[in-house]
């Protein structure tokens, strides 16, 4: 009995002695994985104050969110809402957490809180988007620059200097379209590509008046987009030269041909935008040479560009993919027209909000269905955000939070039908009931809050006005619909999708329409 280990706790003792001696390697074996569970357990379940979101594990710890917010950039988080449903969350990531929210209600109340703030990111990306040089960084991190810096972009935004902005990007499309004659015709093989081209370039002379680097140099305009595809590589900055070469070497040229204007002071020429006088103007006060400001606004031309025009594509072709739809257009649109009894038309695109209630509809509906932005928050202070409930929850300082808009934008309050263009959804009505009032929330594609894109009126009347002239002065056919290209998720450094292989295969044609065949248009805002 006594050589029966179940015979009594001494008995245990001396058979576990025993087994040990004879064979110390299982127990090891065992101990380690005794340990290696509760280290993984440790780092999977990140300790909460009372209060803070609830947990939401991952299927495999530790790498689990990470691995999914890698592989599915900005569509990771609407997997999880459509998966678990919850209005707000923690994430362990490798041993820390990240705050994701997914209900309007919360996402709105954390906009409206100053303690959470973009600008640590704007630093931080800043650095592997561009490659700034240890001075500016040192400046970024060590000064009031990033706030100075914002507080210059939202005044250069309004009034007069937004109206000049507007007249300038339109007059510049309007030579364009004003080239095809009356019994002629304008015809590309890819939609997106025109777009994109004549775009691009109608926004760089806004901003940078008639020394614009891409007016100078046209290879330019292909370099805009070929860093723009590879900024994803470009943020991971390991060896960029090797990774992301193309949108290395592109990243060089812009950069060198900024350098250039800024260096020369050119944006002080009374036909640049206010804003890059104004942003330019933050860095010089902070001793940033000229030279190396023009190396840091290539993110303005950046995001001046890279999501208005994929928004304008989707926008373009869902109303002109519709034939009825587009007769309705042409007659609200005819409201804003004005003709001199000659050939000359004006578009005045300041009262296009007012006058032209279902074309802004089509507008937002595009940006509702295109729209896949994660936005980025830092918690600069311990915050309480809270649902329409009264629910309230803690924010700790020092993490980070997202909030997407591939969630926001399709709920379920938008409806059955959520997945597809509806051109009259944003009709506005004198309902104020609970869906009328999450939808207004849960719209979300320019952000929120003060770091609110201060650029969104002028890609409303950008993408508004270039729409309006062809409804009323033109016949646009697609003629390869009626089905749209399909479209490709958002990387974290996009906000709204592009079609698939850059539209290959999806052309336009673009004619005069009968009446209008000598018409000369141009805009005023």
């Amino acid at each position: 009995m006594a050589a029966n280990p179940r015979a009594g706790p001494s008995g245990f003792l001396s058979f576990i002695a025993e087994d040990f001696q004879q064979s110390p390697g299982n127990y090891f074996i065992v101990l380690g994985v005794l340990l290696v569970s509760v280290l993984l357990h440790k780092l999977s379940t990140p300790s909460l104050e009372t209060g803070e979101p609830p947990l939401l594990k991952p299927k495999f710890p530790i790498v689990g969110h990470f691995y999914g917010l890698m592989k599915y950039q900005n569509v990771y988080l609407k997997q999880l809402y459509d998966k678990y449903h919850r209005q707000i969350a923690t994430l362990p990531i490798l041993g820390g957490k990240l705050y994701v929210i997914f209900d309007p209600a919360i996402v709105q109340s954390a906009y409206r809180k100053k303690t959470l703030s973009f600008e640590p990111f704007a630093a931080e990306f800043a650095q592997r988007e561009l490659l700034l040089s240890d001075r500016v960084q040192y400046k970024l991190k060590n000064t009031d620059l990033v706030p100075d810096f914002f507080a210059a972009i939202h005044p250069a935004m309004t009034g007069d200097h937004l109206h000049r902005m507007n007249a300038n990007a339109l007059n510049y499309i309007s030579k364009d379209i004003n080239k095809i004659s009356g019994q002629g015709r304008l015809e590309h093989a890819n939609l997106w590509l025109w777009l994109r081209d004549l775009v691009t370039m109608a926004t760089s002379e806004a901003l940078y008046g008639p020394k614009n680097p891409l007016g100078q140099d046209h290879s330019l305009l292909e370099d805009v987009w070929t860093f723009e595809a590879g900024l994803n590589m470009l943020l991971v900055n390991i060896f960029p030269a090797i990774t992301a070469p193309k949108a290395h070497q592109a990243r060089a040229r812009l950069q060198a041909a900024l350098g250039k204007y800024y260096g020369a002071r050119s944006y002080e020429d009374e036909d640049a935008a206010e804003i890059v006088r104004g942003r330019a103007g933050a860095f010089v006060k902070y001793g940033v040479p000229d030279e190396e400001v023009g190396h840091i606004e290539l993110a303005l031309l950046h995001v001046g560009t890279a999501n208005t025009i994929p928004t304008l594509y989707w926008f373009f072709a869902n109303v002109f993919n519709r034939p009825d739809l587009v007769q309705k257009l042409r007659e609200e649109v005819s409201q804003v027209v004005q003709k001199d009894g000659g050939n000359k038309a004006v578009i005045d695109v300041s009262i296009l909000d007012v006058n032209c209630p279902l074309l802004v509809s089509c507008y937002r509906e595009s940006l509702r269905v295109s729209n896949q932005a994660t936005g980025n928050r830092r918690v600069l202070e311990d915050t309480t955000v809270t649902d329409n409930k009264g629910n309230s929850y803690l924010l700790k300082k020092g993490e980070n939070v997202q909030v997407s808009a591939a969630v926001s934008h399709n709920l379920d309050a938008w409806g059955e039908d959520a997945s597809t263009f509806r051109p009259d959804r944003f009709i506005e009505t004198k309902d104020n009931n609970d869906v009328e009032k999450t939808r207004r929330s849960a719209f979300i594609a320019f952000g929120g809050g003060r770091n609110l894109c201060p650029g969104r009126n002028f890609a409303f009347a950008e993408n508004l006005g270039l729409v309006a002239c062809l409804l009323a002065g033109f016949d646009v056919i697609l003629p390869d619909g009626p089905k749209l290209p399909a479209s490709v998720d958002c990387s974290f450094s996009q906000a709204a999708v592009r079609p698939v292989n850059d539209g290959a295969g999806f052309g336009v044609r673009i004619e005069r329409r009968l009446g209008w065949q000598e018409t000369q248009w141009s805009f005023k805002s």
